[in-house]
């Protein structure tokens, strides 16, 4: 998750209408599907154990990876989570409501959004799971940054994720700043953060938390970032979950690739993804 640093703005090199023919001629084109995924057994069992109690997973996630869409997608299949919540503004709520009832796309809606929480394989992803029957309930979680920062921001993300917990289970997908369940300090600062996870745990002691761990590859947040450069001559592994020692649970990810964001020119410079 990116820290908070406004933008150089770029807007008289950019063709909105452009960027809108894309992004939509890409949600066409994705085709979402499971990963081919090596499950360990025991760790799956501890999860659905957790989910029975807790209703929910905190997901944390590197913004503006194509393949988190087919993560989500593969997380609904294997465990039967019923609701998924995103990172995405309280306000766009209707815009996606309103593509999954008809198909239509409000573009002026998330044109401005160029850090990768938002992608067209995202409303893919709706689609998918609505016409495979596996969507219940889409809860976006996010509000506008307060006068007062990041924990006041992060305390209201928890208060909407648990106002909308119920008998079905639920996946929580964030930055993976905002889904730790202890405080955290920021590179450049000592005063402690409260993020979205801690808070949630307050409520619920025994919420699993787990993160995407992505190997190789490249990701859209603000311009084109990197992960570790794909080794030569070495082939990559089977995707793996997993419960690691910590407690926390690992989707890894293999190769990761860049995702179609609504905004894909406006560049933050000299920062990577957290």
């Amino acid at each position: 998750m990116e820290k908070f640093k406004q933008p150089e703005k770029n807007e008289g090199a950019r063709n909105v209408e452009q960027d809108r023919l894309a992004f939509i001629e890409a949600i066409k084109n994705i085709e979402i599907g499971e990963i081919d995924t090596e499950f360990d057994e025991k760790s799956v069992e501890s999860l659905v154990s957790e989910l029975g109690k807790a209703k929910l997973l905190l997901l944390g996630e590197t913004h503006g990876v194509k393949e988190n869409a087919d993560i989500i997608y593969t997380l609904f299949k294997k465990f039967g989570f019923k609701k998924l919540a995103l990172e995405w503004n309280n306000e766009l709520q209707d815009t996606a409501e309103n593509f999954l009832q008809t198909g239509e796309l409000d573009f002026a809606a998330i044109k401005d959004s160029p850090d990768g929480r938002i992608t067209a394989g995202h409303f893919a992803l709706l689609k998918k799971l609505q016409d495979d029957g596996l969507l219940e309930t889409l809860v976006c979680f996010d509000g506008e940054m307060p006068s007062d920062g990041w924990d006041t921001r992060d305390a209201g993300m928890a208060k909407k994720i648990i106002t909308n917990l119920g008998d079905s289970t639920m996946l929580v997908v964030a930055g993976n700043l905002h889904t730790q369940i202890e405080p955290i300090t920021f590179d450049d600062e000592k005063e402690k953060q409260h993020p979205m996870g801690e808070n949630i745990k307050k409520q619920i002691p025994d919420v699993p938390s787990g993160k995407i761990k992505y190997l190789t590859g490249q990701f859209h947040n603000y311009g084109t970032k990197d992960f570790r450069k794909k080794p030569e001559g070495i082939e990559l592994p089977k995707a793996r979950f997993y419960k690691s020692d910590d407690g926390i649970y690992s989707f890894e990810l293999p190769e990761a690739n860049i995702a179609v964001v609504p905004n894909p020119s406006e560049v933050l410079p000299d920062t990577e993804e957290k």
